[in-house]
């Protein structure tokens, strides 16, 4: 008989964010970020991600992206304007620690879409297998829509709508930066 095998799980914390409209300038209604050319970081990004990165969270960037399904972009042209996102971010000493996106259509009926948990759930299982628990409940969800709350609402994250309204999120901010101060303890702004 062989010797237990001891394992070390690191409990940690997460923020999950949205992209568009949180990070970056959304598109108008019907349109899609199809190059690093209309890609543009909302004010206070940088600093927000710092804030939560300095105290311990994981970021992780969780996106809608059915204009793969559409045929409006690649995964390629995807990953590309990913990976442009996360070369500023580091230039302007921050990151994020995964990004996640879903490629599928409303109507196919997939478990990644938001308001749909999957894609984190795959992320919580993802970072398991690294040995990193995510605590759920002492972790939120950022979103710019219904779809986000919902979302995080499902696995029990706390969560901030940057937005003016919303029938389920915990807080309302007008900014990343904003609800990185709320989370932190730091203050932020209040939209209600």
């Amino acid at each position: 008989m062989g010797l237990p095998v001891t394992v070390n799980i690191k409990v940690q914390s997460a923020v999950f964010i949205d992209r568009d409209g949180v990070i970056n300038k959304k598109m108008p209604e019907g349109d899609y970020v199809k190059d690093w050319s209309e890609f543009s970081f909302l004010p206070g990004v940088f600093e927000g991600l710092r804030i939560l990165k300095d105290k311990g969270f994981l970021l992780i960037v969780v996106t809608n992206q059915r204009c793969i399904a559409r045929g409006i972009i690649t995964e390629e042209k995807l990953k590309e304007i990913h990976k442009l996102m996360i070369n500023e971010m580091e230039k302007n000493r921050t990151g994020v620690n995964a990004i996640y996106h879903c490629p599928h259509e409303n109507n196919e009926k997939c478990d990644c879409r938001k308001p749909e948990p999957g894609m984190i759930l795959r992320a919580a299982n993802d970072f398991m297998s690294k040995g990193i628990q995510i605590d759920m409940e002492k972790s939120y969800m950022i979103g710019d829509s219904e779809k986000d709350i919902l979302a995080g609402k499902a696995v029990k994250l706390r969560t901030i709508l940057i937005g003016e309204t919303s029938d389920h999120a915990d807080g309302l901010k007008r900014s990343l930066l904003d609800a990185a101060k709320s989370i932190t303890g730091l203050g932020g702004k209040n939209d209600n």
